[in-house]
């Protein structure tokens, strides 16, 4: 089975005064590289989700924007994803991964498949109780059929919802790592924090 990656990276940054977090750098690297770089050996294949507005500062990659008149919010870009490996990569799983998750581990998808059985068509990232509904393994054909099916508005609806809604399943990292390869940057405590686990071993 292959897996498509889908970085989610169409957030305004407003808690970092509006400073796109795929340009965001940690070690002298932009977040969305780091992400890119721990996909490559995952997926077949990687694009962009950018939100509203497409961008092109991405080398190589494809990037989707929003549909407009559409649903809104990172479900937006689950659509977005969905469809596009819907169109060019038929049978395959999505990947969906947060563009400010630098430390995304290696073997994520492999353990995830294992997961995605019967009527479980989504596996979420989890770090003892904390679930990160935007990583996750998908089955597109199913989040296609059920987002559809929603009206649009303003806002949502939310992932959590999403996955509630298909039958989702936890994949705890808690278990396996000692520190969290889900954290991500919301703050600039949080970008801080995460420099302080450069060099250190994840698990």
């Amino acid at each position: 089975m292959t897996i498509v990656g889908v970085i989610l990276a169409g957030g305004e940054g407003r808690r970092l005064g509006g400073v796109r977090k795929a340009d965001l750098r940690l070690g002298n690297r932009a977040l969305i590289d780091w992400v890119s770089g721990a996909l490559e050996a995952q997926c077949s294949a990687i694009v962009i989700s950018s939100g509203p507005k497409a961008f092109s500062a991405v080398p190589g990659r494809v990037c989707l924007a929003d549909a407009e008149n559409g649903i809104a919010g990172p479900t937006a870009g689950l659509l977005a994803g969905a469809l596009w490996v819907r169109a060019n990569a038929r049978d395959s799983l999505m990947l969906s991964v947060s563009v400010d998750t630098p430390f995304w581990p290696d073997d994520f998808a492999r353990r995830a498949a294992d997961l995605l059985t019967g009527g479980h068509h989504c596996v979420v990232s989890a770090f003892g109780e904390r679930d990160y509904p935007t990583n996750a393994l998908w089955r597109p054909g199913p989040l296609i059929s059920h987002l559809e099916t929603i009206a649009p508005a303003p806002r949502g609806p939310s992932i959590r919802s999403v996955q509630a809604a298909l039958g989702v399943r936890r994949l705890d990292y808690a278990q396996t790592h000692a520190q969290n390869p889900f954290a991500g940057v919301n703050t600039c405590g949080d970008l801080l924090a995460l420099s302080r686990r450069l060099g250190q071993p994840e698990r």
